[in-house]
């Protein structure tokens, strides 16, 4: 069997779903090109619902969805998917027996007449019309060799980013901790003060409390906005509710009152739950007679386990109503809110000698140790990896001198850090990255000056994602100094909107790559092996507290969390992320979009080393954008 036929073939999935007797009701195939989704909450009847989507990349019409009665559960239907996508991508990588593959007709298939599934189908549809709810879906796991983490294609608990922040505890009222952020008080911006609380359980189930609308659950915890209704929905993370205050129980006020408020949620790249909410008006709930329309202060809920627990009910913190104490006249609403905080764990010397130690017992010392290494994390700060200029590139060719001057965007490059709607090209010290005993101990160090060079980056309007943009007769790579290049990376990311925009990042290389290492495996290799690779450190450094938690600090698997389309030709490789496949990460586009002129974001690019003999990794380009203007983006095809 040849390679190119071995490509297109599947491995059988470790997941399936299956009716009451245990019998799979529907089966599928999942390969590379598998893509998972969260699609957020749904109102089915009378209840919420998590829905997650799953499709092939190379035909969208095959699909499906799967709807889980929490977010727990939603989340590990996506590991499975992922755990079983690894196994496929191991046994394709080493070849695999040909009696795991399946042609590429096998693929998810859901739309065969089969009496059985129309049955089972129609026997939910009973039990969710009589209140029932449907059956659990069995799910067969995959353990591949490790516990999961917190999310399928972010690594490790804490950001790659580097960020400053100096929390203190000023006081403490019935158990709930008083921080105050004494950085932003030396720099002049005022304080930003958190309140934060410990619960015994899971993320996932502070979250799904704190979003239910049902009275008698609410009246369990919530003093102020128990009556609540929800008046409309958008895209899963998105919602309007209408509520009352009662004034039996609040005597503060004599009569009664209500408001109208939007809630907005994100599910974070470390687990952790971000819940913004703000007053609104809605044409569906205008003022009332008898009552008193109260608008709902701003509120902010953070809500995250500590990652030092592996069980089933973990410790969660609750950061609530975040509030800015000011200093002066005006108010600031950008300011740095930090993305994690951690209680110490206490190891229970009770529970086993020295000399007994159990299996368990070394886990957890594995844990604290990592958590040592990490809080020490400032001695790893000394040493910064630089890329091995005669590794990655041809050592043999003699450099060319690459002139930026010689080279325009659509985008100007800017002068100095005030200028805006501009690039420029930081240094690679803001990012953690994996240092060379990674695979021993995790140690991750920080980054040095990139490997390529940011030439140019066009800020394009199109009417739809466009790919190949490399070919296009306003793309650099087609102009005369371009085409003299030794090699070009071009990043195109489409970004989905009304209109569409693509930004497009040019990096060159002073000499052609070096075919037999990492950086020529990728460039040359197969779109499995770069999308396994290809790897983003995101980093908001200026810019509103619930875009940066949005958004976040960790490095990600590019090609795995949304669809990369690689074009390889002349002297470059362009790669097109579509950031519209995914549902998720159009929802976060959507929020930075909405502030993006008030936005500092700094990008980094590296491809993920997975041996050793490729540690320590290296930053291959950088690009900081300053609070671009989405309508100084140049039609495409003008």
């Amino acid at each position: 069997m040849d390679s190119k036929h071995a490509e297109n073939l599947k491995i059988l999935a470790t997941t399936h779903s299956c009716s009451k007797e245990g019998k799979p009701i529907r089966k599928g195939v999942i390969g590379p090109t598998l893509m998972v989704e969260e699609l957020g909450r749904r109102k089915v009847n009378d209840g919420d619902l998590y829905v997650i989507q799953f499709y092939n990349r190379l035909d969208e019409s095959k699909k499906g969805e799967i709807a889980c009665p929490t977010a727990g559960e939603a989340r590990k239907w996506m590991e499975a998917f992922d755990h079983a996508k690894q196994q496929a991508e191991y046994e394709l990588s080493r070849g695999g027996s040909t009696r795991n593959k399946l042609n590429m007709e096998a693929d998810i298939d859901l739309d065969g007449h089969r009496p059985r599934v129309r049955r089972y189908a129609h026997g939910l549809k009973n039990l969710i019309r009589i209140g029932k709810g449907p059956e659990m879906l069995l799910r067969q796991t995959s353990n591949l060799g490790g516990s999961g983490t917190s999310n399928r294609y972010f690594e490790g608990e804490f950001g790659d980013a580097i960020e400053a922040h100096e929390w203190k505890c000023v006081r403490t009222v019935n158990g709930i901790r008083i921080f105050e952020d004494v950085a932003d008080s030396k720099r002049g911006k005022g304080a930003l003060v958190k309140a934060v609380g410990l619960v015994d359980a899971s993320a996932d189930t502070a979250f799904d409390v704190i979003l239910n609308l049902e009275c008698r659950k609410r009246y369990e915890w919530d003093m102020l906005t128990a009556d609540l209704e929800l008046i409309d929905s958008y895209d899963g993370h998105y919602d309007v509710v209408y509520g009352t205050y009662d004034p039996k129980y609040l005597t503060r006020w004599q009569s009664k009152r209500d408001f109208v408020f939007t809630r907005q949620w994100f599910r974070g790249q470390d687990g952790a739950y971000t819940i913004l909410q703000l007053p609104a008006a809605h044409k569906k709930r205008p003022s009332r007679s008898g009552y008193r329309r109260t608008s709902i202060s701003r509120l902010k809920e953070y809500i995250g386990a500590n990652p030092s627990l592996s069980f089933e009910s973990s410790a969660t913190v609750v950061q609530s109503k975040l509030s800015d104490v000011s200093t002066s006249s005006s108010e600031f609403e950008d300011l740095e809110v930090q993305d994690e905080f951690y209680d110490a764990i206490a190891g229970d010397s009770t529970s086993s000698s020295e000399d007994e130690e159990s299996e368990d017992d070394t886990e957890n010392k594995k844990i604290k140790l990592k958590n040592v290494s990490w809080a020490i994390s400032s001695l790893a700060l000394k040493r910064a990896s630089a890329p091995d200029v005669n590794k990655e590139l041809d050592p043999t060719v003699p450099p060319v001198h690459v002139d930026a001057s010689q080279f325009s965007g659509s985008l100007h490059k800017g002068r100095d850090e005030t200028d805006s709607n501009c690039w420029t090209c930081p240094s690679g010290t803001g990012f953690m990255i994996r240092g060379k005993t990674y695979l021993k101990d995790n140690a991750k160090i920080m980054g040095s000056d990139p490997l390529l060079k940011l030439i140019a980056v066009d800020w394009f309007k199109v009417d739809t994602a466009t790919d190949k943009i490399a070919l296009h007769p306003r793309s650099l790579v087609q102009s005369d100094a371009g085409k003299k290049l030794p090699f070009i990376l071009v990043i195109n990311l489409e970004v989905p909107a009304k209109p569409n925009y693509s930004l497009v990042l040019y990096y060159a290389a002073e000499r052609p790559v070096n075919k037999n290492s990492l950086l020529g495996r990728f460039v040359d290799g197969t779109d499995m092996f770069r999308d396994a690779r290809f790897k983003l450190i995101p980093s908001i450094v200026e810019g509103y507290w619930m875009v940066k938690r949005a958004v976040g600090t960790k490095a990600c698997l590019l090609g795995k969390a949304v669809t990369c389309k690689y074009f390889r030709q002349d002297n470059f490789l362009e790669i097109d992320v579509d950031i519209g496949s995914s549902s998720v990460a159009r929802s976060v586009i959507g929020l930075v979009l909405g502030y993006v002129t008030s936005l500092v974001v700094d990008l980094a690019i590296l491809i993920e080393a997975k041996e050793e003999a490729e540690l320590p990794e290296y930053i291959l380009g950088t690009v900081r954008l300053n609070r671009v203007k989405p309508e100084s983006a140049v039609p495409l095809n003008a």
